[in-house]
């Protein structure tokens, strides 16, 4: 059943809105394994659920695999001229698609802990929930700007959860379940069927491995270096792949390993463990093939009994494709369908591996463009740095000493990260970094395309290198220069202190100088440069410029060496609360302290001696003793006198100090009595005269002495009652009384536990449901025989009747038995008095009767002499010239 439904509906067991199987055309379910899963359909402008049928509704429809009839939320309704509604519709999964993540971080958890962290740090609520059946792989994960499908899906991103946990997603409603592979091998075996119509193969074998070089962390290999498939033998030369393991990781340091290092023997023991897995679990040595079966064509063909299992599988299962001209059996998954949801048939079946998304050719493009890029600008900051003005570092630790401008290339693992040493958003110097994967490997294997611009590139640099050679030796002969004039500079200083000259860098961002910046001085000076002013060799202040304006800022901590700072700089009362550390100052610190000082806070009770708090050092003020001076349960039954019931302001009494049959009905306000149901929102309400239940503040329906009462909104729909014949009181009977307001009663059955409802009988008598007012019947009527009555006494029954020499059939059969019409396998039969005539032979022999009277009545029309009288040559005759009647039609349908 197809059913079309509110779209804030969550669940789909009922028919919701309407039923569309009557008028719906051309119904299709596409689901790709890891890719698109969409429904679409034509349906009659005019027909009656055609209004419901619009932008954000979902229309649900059973799938293959699933025990639970999908939602598929309409996104598009096309109206053609022939009046038909082209409707496109999604599953609900998508609605992930449109809820974003801002930030996340996933780090060691499961699959099931990152999908319910994933989906708890959406931006918007939403009722999707998660399980997993992988309970042993972990990984971590930084999604950040990531709508919430992509961060499930997208196995082409490598901060997602396809590509670090892998396996595959069940959508299933508003439900998502994670499983490392959808589907199982159930012994299903075809054989290629080429050049038949609605069957199509393609084998491929470039993408065959039999030979595997592993990589493990920080560039682990194996002592024979490969890994051969079974298959090696089985192709003229060994096709050879480089696959990294980079979860591998064998200890470096025997004496202090970290976390996830193993022994050498054991890592090299995990890498062959993993690529034979390669072999074994994802046939890498097999070669690639795909199949798509159209069972329509294939329907009408003799060889489509050996391809009718595939009507079986699901989508992921396995199955085996046996190549007679080629030798070979190979194994393929169900990767795609096409399925009508109306007839519960497959149209196409699609094998073969999961197809490479789009995202996945995306990524390598980018990560080339982004790689080139930072190629490139690593060889610009290698030419700065030859300069001369710029220190290049090299290492795992940070440079301790560092100036704006400076290059460290940092060593991670088998990666090299660049860094630079610039103001970084909060104006302080620090190390920012530029690119943090270069790693040789994944150069080769995804950026052949960027291989020119990468060269250049190098040669770049290699032309850097050559001219920071070219200034070191020119520093070189410099020096001697340096020396010679070095004097000279001694003398100059204070000149140049007294003309306020200016140090300036040669990219304008550092200007060192003793007086403070003026508006000139902005010119040509790029956004963010720094103006430090200098008294007596020391930094008092400094300028950042910002929007061609100086703003001072203070000197930040990476500006000032450890221990630096003197008590000779710091002034008199300079040091503020502040910038003491809390609990900083000790006994050790205070020489003494007056009793005067302490003006708030209280003393604790171990800094009061005991028995020093005498009673004429006590004075406690009326109603001073609070209820916080009262230490909890304090005051006992003993302690109170009396206790009026007005008193008692605040909390509930419990049931055990509630007496037995102490509480009488007129102590009962309206609504006193309320139950939580299904939720906050959801509630029972019981008074003296009815039960009632709510959808928040809104009555749904009501128990009481009249019956069972039901509300939707504020439409009355109807009841369910004891009641009397209205002229006959002492009749009394159980109605089903649906209201004006109301629209249809049905008796539904479940196929099975948790299953959808199905009609089998429906008062329809507006037309609202099915579309024509009336009773409709959804299941087969067994009337055993019994009678059915016309307004007076008279009546027929639905029997079945015996016709001698004929057999038996269902037939109506009139009150005495002898008067019976009865429906043979081809023939209507009549009884009548007992004896039955075949009115196929009756008409038969009617048509024929007819033929002949026509042939009669031809005759005569041509004229006929009735007397003749006279002699000789005077006679005379009386004559008929035709009977004045035409032939008969002998057409008796």
């Amino acid at each position: 059943m197809i059913t079309v439904h509110d779209r804030t509906a969550t669940t789909f067991t009922t028919t919701g809105l309407g039923v569309l199987d009557r008028e719906i055309i051309n119904p299709i379910v596409t689901e790709e394994l890891g890719g698109e899963f969409s429904l679409t359909f034509t349906y009659p402008a005019d027909g009656p659920a055609a209004q419901h049928l619009v932008l954000e509704n979902i229309v649900a429809a059973p799938v293959p695999g699933l025990e639970q009839r999908q939602g598929f939320r309409i996104s598009e309704v096309v109206t053609t001229i022939e009046g038909l509604l082209e409707v496109t519709a999604f599953h609900v999964f998508y609605d992930l698609a449109a809820n974003l993540i801002a930030d996340t971080y996933v780090v060691n958890k499961t699959a099931k802990g990152a999908l319910t962290q994933i989906l708890g740090a959406a931006n918007t609520k939403h009722g999707f929930t998660a399980t997993s059946s992988d309970t042993v792989t972990r990984s971590s994960a930084r999604l950040v700007r990531m709508p919430i499908a992509q961060a499930l899906m997208d196995a082409g991103e490598d901060n997602t959860f396809a590509a670090r946990w892998g396996g595959e997603l069940v959508r299933d409603n508003f439900h998502i379940h994670h499983a490392l592979m959808r589907g199982a091998n159930h012994g299903v075996v075809i054989r290629d069927r080429k050049n038949l119509t609605g069957f199509e193969s393609a084998i491929d074998f470039s993408t065959v491995v039999t030979r595997i070089l592993p990589v493990g962390y920080d560039g682990l290999l194996l002592p024979e270096l490969y890994v051969d498939s079974p298959k090696l033998g089985d192709y003229v030369v060994p096709r050879i792949r480089v696959i990294r393991y980079g979860q591998v990781k064998a200890i470096t340091d025997k004496d202090n390993p970290r976390e996830g290092e193993l022994p050498l023997d054991q890592a090299h023991a995990q890498l062959r463990r993993l690529a034979a897995a390669e072999f074994s679990a994802k046939h890498v040595d097999e070669p690639s093939a795909s199949y798509k079966i159209r069972f329509t064509d294939l329907s009408q063909t003799r060889e489509y009994a050996d391809l009718a299992r595939l009507e079986t599988v699901e989508i992921g299962d396995t199955v085996t494709v046996r190549h007679t001209d080629l030798g070979i059996a190979l194994t393929a998954r169900v990767v795609a369908y096409e399925y009508n949801p109306l007839t519960l048939q497959y149209i196409s079946v699609e094998l073969g591996t999961v197809a490479r998304k789009f995202t996945s050719v995306t990524r390598q493009v980018k990560t080339a463009i982004n790689t080139a890029v930072a190629a490139s600008d690593a060889a610009g900051f290698a030419l700065a740095s030859a300069d001369g003005k710029n220190t290049n570092h090299y290492g795992r630790i940070q440079p301790a000493n560092a100036r704006l401008g400076d290059t460290w290339f940092r060593q991670n693992g088998e990666t090299t990260e660049i860094w630079i040493y610039r103001l970084t958003d909060t104006g302080q110097p620090g190390w920012v970094a530029l690119a943090t994967d270069l790693n040789h490997a994944q150069v080769q294997a995804e950026l052949d395309a960027a291989r020119a611009e990468v060269d250049q590139a190098l040669a770049a640099a290699q032309d850097a290198q050559t001219a920071a050679d070219n200034v070191a030796t020119q520093m070189a002969s410099a020096q001697v220069e340096i020396d010679q004039t070095k004097s000279a500079a001694a003398g100059a200083t204070q000149l140049a202190q007294d003309a306020h000259d200016v140090a300036v860098t040669s990219d304008g961002r550092l200007t060192v100088a003793s007086l403070d910046p003026t508006v000139a001085d902005a010119a040509g000076r790029p956004e963010g440069a720094l103006w430090q002013v200098r008294v007596d060799g020391v930094i008092a202040r400094q300028y950042l410029l910002t929007n061609n304006e100086w703003e001072q800022t203070p000197v930040g901590a990476a500006m000032i060496g450890s221990k630096a700072i003197s008590q000779a700089h710091i002034a008199d009362a300079a040091i503020g609360t502040a910038h003491i550390a809390d609990a900083a100052i000790t006994d050790a610190k205070i020489g003494s302290l007056s009793a005067s000082k302490i003006t708030s806070g209280y003393l604790a009770a171990g800094r009061i001696a005991a028995g020093s708090i005498t009673s004429d050092k006590l004075t406690i003020a009326n109603g001073y003793i609070t209820t916080a001076m009262i230490k909890d349960a304090a005051v006992t039954s003993a302690k109170i006198a009396a206790l009026d019931a007005g008193k008692i302001t605040t909390g509930t009494l419990s049931a055990a100090r509630i007496g037995a049959r102490s509480i009488s009905a007129d102590k009962l306000a309206t609504n006193a009595i309320q139950v939580g149901l299904a939720g906050w929102t959801q509630s029972i309400r019981i008074t003296p005269y009815q039960i009632a239940w709510y959808n928040g503040s809104t009555l749904e329906g009501t128990i009481t002495s009249a019956g069972m009462q039901f509300w939707y909104g504020t439409r009355y729909i109807g009841e369910f009652a004891r009641r009397a014949h209205k002229d006959k009181p002492n009749v009394q009977g159980i109605v089903n009384q649906l209201a004006y307001k109301g629209d249809y009663v049905a008796w539904t059955y479940q196929k099975a536990d948790g299953g959808t409802y199905y009609t089998c009988l429906t008062l329809d008598p507006k037309g609202l449901f099915y579309g024509k007012a009336g009773i409709h019947l959804g299941s087969d009527l067994r009337t055993g025989g019994y009678k059915f009555y016309t307004t007076g006494s008279r009546y027929v029954t639905l029997q079945d009747c015996t016709l001698t020499g004929k057999g038996t059939y269902s037939g109506w059969v009139g009150q005495s038995g002898l008067s019976k019409i009865v429906f043979h396998t081809y023939d209507l039969m009549v009884v009548t008095n007992g004896s039955y005539y075949n009115m196929t032979r009756l008409f038969d022999r009617t048509k024929d009767l007819m033929s002949r009277m026509n042939a009669i009545l031809s005759l005569l029309n041509q004229g006929w002499i009735t007397s003749i009288s006279g002699s000789g040559s005077n006679i005379t005759w009386r004559y008929f010239s035709n009977t004045g009647l035409s032939a008969m039609s002998t057409n008796l349908a």
